[in-house]
């Protein structure tokens, strides 16, 4: 025993030395050790330590960082075998340490048993120490576990003889156990309809499914040595919890033995407490997609160039321009036709010429000079925006706020996939999103080739607003060839995070994760989307205009021609009765 007494100090004080410690202790080993004086050596290395019994660790509740995480190393130190105990622990989903060290005292035990249960292999590094059996002098050996098969088969490689110089760092005692799966397969549950992360491939006649997701985990599995087998699901769900059961992929991974989730999964409480997850690879949000308003009734083009205060401005000015004018005549000068003065001063705004040879004062034609600059503009601005007018048909304005949503007459709607959205509006305690949430109407009987063709129809029809993940929104957009008759809101719901899901307490989480995140910050996953959005939409999936002019379009300029006709004549009859 002072062989593995002086082990336990040398590595409390050692390679594992500023590192926290948890040590775990069955009931013959804190009799067969003094526990105190690993304390004791860890302390001298200002290591934090946590000294725990079996039956302690299973029935006090600790905080998360004292039996879960990358920062903590947990020793596990039994004379008997800890099989019962270890199926216990099994059932605490918040006991995961990054680092556990497995010290055997008792040299004749079977510890392949103990490193093959489920609750030991969740651990990213593992360490078996054990004294040796059959030894002219006392030795404690170190083995490292490589799993043959992710769920059962285990092989106890040997390290070597434990000595302090051999294993003097914490990398020398743990060595990574998943560099190379050694060519295991990882199922992986998925759906098609998630462009542009994965979707069917249409170039080909096998029902595969392909996109950035698929090119990032392949890219992954030939870096980690590993197949991926994809198993297409039947049922459109992508993961939902009810009633204390998850559905879908999640469903899947959960109670069937599946692997990775890759499809875009949001980032939920739920997720995080029930599945392990990677760091998020994608941001995106919920965006609403309403119809473009009908045009404004083509006829009135002669009155869209100018706002109604625009237009009550312009005839203010022109009657106290007019009239200031003539009084001013009629009272200094004694002007024999002040109406008729000022009808001509207004009637330079319809575009009639002025004979100013009676208006001989110095002021007076300062005063017409500026007049006709004024009406000058005004008639260039007018018509040029009569112009465009005549050929870009004027819209009501767009509403662009979920509030503005919330008051209009638009029903939105969501597709029942198990989205949180419906539940987070409902809940809300935001007037805004509640409203929302009353007046959602969720499609459940979707067809499942064509998901939200139903509902863009309704969005078409000029009565619903439909919600989706901008990505997948904006691509059925393209599909449906309604970029032109739809837009997307400038507000935009609930900004998420998409990350990959794996079962709880997967060992290789992080490992998956880190090159993940690799893709991600080196630009080479955003490059793989923006390839599958290019080949999804391609260059002819928008609607355009014809851009030629119909008799609709120019019923504005007839219907100024008559009114200038009619004008004249009234003015013609008006000049013969005088």
């Amino acid at each position: 025993m002072m062989l593995a007494q002086n082990a336990l100090c040398t590595l409390a004080s050692g390679p594992l030395s500023g590192h926290d410690l948890l040590l775990i202790t069955d009931d013959d080993s804190q009799h067969l050790l003094d526990i105190g004086r690993v304390v004791a050596a860890a302390g001298a290395s200002h290591t934090p330590v946590l000294l725990v019994t079996q039956h302690s660790l299973l029935h006090t509740t600790h905080p998360t960082h004292h039996t879960k995480g990358s920062l903590l190393t947990a020793i596990l130190i039994f004379q008997h075998d800890p099989t019962a105990f270890l199926l216990l622990l099994a059932e605490h989903k918040n006991w995961n340490p990054s680092y556990l060290v497995l010290f055997c005292l008792g040299m004749c035990l079977n510890t392949t048993t103990v490193l093959s249960q489920p609750v030991v292999q969740q651990s990213r590094f593992i360490l078996l120490l054990q004294p040796a059996a059959k030894a002219s002098r006392p030795r404690l050996l170190a083995y490292a576990p490589r799993p043959t098969d992710l769920r059962h088969s285990i092989e106890k490689a040997t390290l070597g003889v434990w000595s302090p110089e051999k294993f003097h760092s914490r990398e020398a005692l743990f060595l990574p156990r998943f560099h190379d799966f050694g060519g295991q397969v990882l199922r992986v549950p998925m759906l098609c309809f998630d462009e542009p992360f994965i979707y069917f491939n249409r170039k080909n006649t096998t029902g595969d499914c392909i996109g950035a997701n698929a090119d990032a985990v392949e890219i992954i599995a030939n870096k980690l040595n590993f197949r991926t087998k994809f198993d297409y699901m039947d049922e459109l769900v992508w993961g939902f919890k009810r009633n204390g059961t998850w559905k879908g992929m999640l469903g899947e991974l959960m109670y069937n033995d599946r692997d990775l989730v890759i499809n875009a999964q949001h980032i939920t409480p739920d997720l995080v407490s029930d599945f392990d997850s990677t760091y998020p690879f994608w941001e995106s949000s919920y965006g609403i997609v309403v119809e473009v308003p009908r045009p404004l009734p083509q006829w009135r083009n002669i009155l869209y160039p100018f706002s109604p205060l625009t237009w009550g401005l312009v005839f203010v000015t022109t009657v106290v321009v007019s009239s200031a004018l003539a009084f001013i005549l009629r009272r200094l000068y004694h002007t024999s036709d002040p109406i008729g003065i000022a009808f001509k001063v207004a009637a330079v705004l319809l575009g009639q010429s002025m004979d100013d040879r009676k208006v001989q004062m110095p002021w007076a034609r300062v005063w017409l000079t500026s007049w006709w600059l004024v009406v000058e503009i005004l008639a260039v601005v007018y018509t040029g925006n009569l112009v465009a007018l005549l050929t870009i048909p004027a819209y009501p304005a767009r509403i662009q706020t979920a509030q503005e949503l919330a008051q209009s007459h638009y029903i939105p709607s969501m597709a029942e996939y198990g989205d949180m959205v419906p539940e987070a509006l409902k809940s809300s305690e935001n007037p805004t999103l509640a409203t929302l949430g009353d007046k959602l109407f969720l499609d459940t009987k979707r067809n499942d080739l064509d998901p939200y063709g139903f509902l863009l129809s309704k969005v078409l029809a000029g009565t619903h607003a439909l919600i989706c993940s901008v990505d997948y929104l904006i691509y059925n957009l393209h599909n449906k060839m309604i970029t032109r008759s739809t837009y997307v809101l400038n507000e935009k719901l609930y900004k998420t995070y998409f990350a990959w899901y794996l079962q709880r307490n997967t060992a290789y989480t992080t490992i998956i994760s880190d090159h993940l995140t690799r893709l991600v910050e080196t630009g080479i996953y955003a490059k793989m989307v923006e390839i599958h959005k290019a080949k999804l939409i391609g260059k002819g999936t928008q609607v355009r205009g014809d851009g030629v002019l119909n008799l609709g379009h120019l019923q504005g300029a007839f219907i100024v021609l008559a009114l200038g006709l009619v004008a004249a004549s009234l003015t013609l009859m008006m000049e013969r009765l005088v």
